[in-house]
């Protein structure tokens, strides 16, 4: 079965329809998925598509922004239950991850309900891009995008020729489009038009730019905030990118091939 990338939410933390909180899956085989970021409503999205808690094999953060993580703290009491047996999950992040872990299950100290149970957490330094961990038969290399201390983009690899990386939050970041060099699917926040552009953040012609500079075959533009339309986004970004432009939806699904 081929793999695919599934946006769990396309949005920021302003209400929109059809555009919740960041959170997408990384899916090589019929169940198994690697989320990257969690934000509020991912795990309701997964139950939508049919997907379980077992399903879950590993989540990689970008950073600790709300939008972006809370709902790890959800899955940690979804595992806590005693219907789901759940395998041993990889959480991966930047530095902090699990001193925001040990702040997350102090809430309920006496309940442990927000406490993670049958983990490994890796750990790593946003400084440190050129780098490469292994997970999971991915190979997972990184870069610093400015925007925030711990932030990151992502590249995975799947092997052969297919990659995807994943900018995070980012301004117009020349070390995201070096780690992008080549993908197949450039995963790139959206989150404003030009004219109203803010810092660490990404308009659509500034994520076409830096598309056009990693030579990546396809766009997939997301994160929009109510000033973005997302068609609207596609047109902006074509005039600075030349390849296929996508845009996410929540529940938007996107192959995966060489």
């Amino acid at each position: 079965m081929a793999s695919e990338w599934i946006v769990l939410g396309s949005g920021s933390i302003l209400p929109r329809a059809g555009h919740g909180c960041a959170g997408y899956a990384l899916r090589r085989d019929a169940r198994k998925l690697v989320l990257f970021d969690c934000g509020p409503g991912t795990m309701r999205q997964l139950g939508e598509l049919g997907f379980g808690v077992a399903d879950i094999g590993a989540v990689v953060l970008s950073h600790f922004h709300p939008d972006h993580c809370w709902d790890l703290f959800a899955l940690a009491f979804a595992r806590r239950n005693p219907e789901v047996e759940a395998p041993h999950l990889e959480l991966v992040g930047p530095a902090g991850l699990e001193a925001l872990l040990e702040r997350g299950a102090a809430v309920y100290p006496s309940r442990g309900w927000t406490r993670f149970e049958n983990v490994s957490i890796r750990e790593v330094d946003p400084a440190a891009s050129g780098k490469t961990i292994e997970l999971d038969g991915l190979k997972l290399g990184w870069c610093a995008t400015l925007h925030a201390p711990e932030a990151l983009a992502w590249r995975a690899e799947l092997g052969g020729s297919i990659s995807v990386t994943f900018s995070g939050d980012s301004g117009e970041n020349p070390a995201v489009a070096a780690l992008a060099q080549g993908s197949e699917l450039f995963v790139c926040e959206s989150s404003f038009p030009e004219e109203r552009a803010m810092p660490h953040h990404l308009s659509p012609e500034g994520a076409g730019r830096m598309a056009q500079s990693a030579g990546v075959r396809r766009l997939l533009l997301t994160h929009f905030y109510p000033a973005m339309e997302p068609e609207n986004a596609r047109l902006r970004a074509a005039l600075t990118f030349s390849g296929t432009i996508e845009v996410a939806s929540d529940r938007s699904r996107h192959g995966l091939s060489s």
